[in-house]
């Protein structure tokens, strides 16, 4: 009897032992692959910011997934949504899809617990868009207006409001390729410019008048032909203020800042009403001209 109870004794301090030495093991194990995760975790959201940093947006959106996969915590899982959106603007932008890039960069820009780069660079991309669209709808009435223009025989003034799309700086770009071809393809249909035999006429005609004015003068006649008012055109503006010549880009300049003002009728205005507006513009201290420039004063 006393062997028997001696041997269930044992036995029972033989598997207590065991099932301590099992629970040292299995915490050891969880120990081991908590700090595993840690690692990997530390690892993976370190390559994300330096994704970011790069601004390689869907690196870093792959290395915040697998931070997440390791450890899910609020600033991992808030990183890889802030980059998804991010790489979801700059696709919508590429393909001109601007609303779609506004939803996903204003998502971007609030998101909760984010990155603050890519905060700063959802603020940034934000306007860049705005910036795009503003302009994409001028160069879309500017062609809209030369179209008119184009249909009236008014090609000069067509030409001036296309040429505003094809020298902007960045036309060729993918954000307004498809307008630039546009208003390429309208300039390349129009007649080519009378500027040369126009000059070559008037220079002709200057001298023929100047020796009539000297006959005309000698005998005592009033002659006019050379003066614009007998003519009609008693408006005609020097291209000139403050002592500086107003060339094209100036107009093509005052043109824009017009159409920014919302005037849909640019097109209709003449050179010389452009002309007029700058000069009554400076003549007011200013350096953008509204619609009531144009008034003779």
């Amino acid at each position: 009897m006393e062997e028997f109870e001696m041997k269930k004794a044992l036995l029972l301090a033989t598997t207590g032992l065991a099932l301590i030495l099992a629970g040292c093991s299995n915490s050891s194990s969880s120990s081991k692959s908590s700090n595993n995760n840690n690692n990997t975790y530390n690892t993976e959201m370190t390559k994300g910011n330096n994704a970011v940093s790069d601004k390689n947006y869907a690196k870093a959106a792959d290395h915040f997934e697998s931070a997440v996969d390791a450890k899910k915590t609020d600033k991992a899982t808030a990183s890889e949504k802030q980059a998804t959106n991010l790489v979801k603007a700059q696709k919508s932008m590429n393909q001109r899809q601007f609303a779609d890039a506004k939803k996903a960069l204003t998502i971007a820009k609030s998101q909760d617990n984010g990155n603050k780069k890519m905060t700063t660079r959802a603020k940034t991309m934000l306007t860049q868009v705005k910036t795009i669209q503003t302009n994409r709808n001028n160069f879309k009435l500017d062609i809209k207006n030369a179209k008119v223009l184009i249909k009236a025989g008014t090609n000069d003034q067509a030409r001036s409001l296309l040429e505003q799309v094809t020298k902007f700086k960045g036309a060729k770009g993918k954000y307004y390729s498809d307008l630039y071809t546009e208003a390429n393809t309208l300039i390349q249909s129009l007649p080519a410019t009378s500027t040369t035999t126009d000059a070559n006429t008037t220079d002709t005609n200057n001298s023929s008048n100047t020796s009539t004015d000297t006959t005309n003068s000698a005998a005592g006649t009033d002659d006019q032909s050379n003066n614009p008012a007998a003519k009609g055109h008693f408006d005609v503006e020097k291209k000139e203020v403050d002592g500086k010549a107003i060339t094209a880009d100036d107009i093509a300049k005052a043109r824009q800042q017009l159409t920014d003002q919302g005037v849909t009728t640019v097109g209709a205005w003449s050179d010389n009403d452009i002309v007029r507006a700058i000069k009554n513009a400076a003549a007011d201290g200013r350096t953008t001209i509204k619609p009531s420039d144009a008034k003779v004063r």
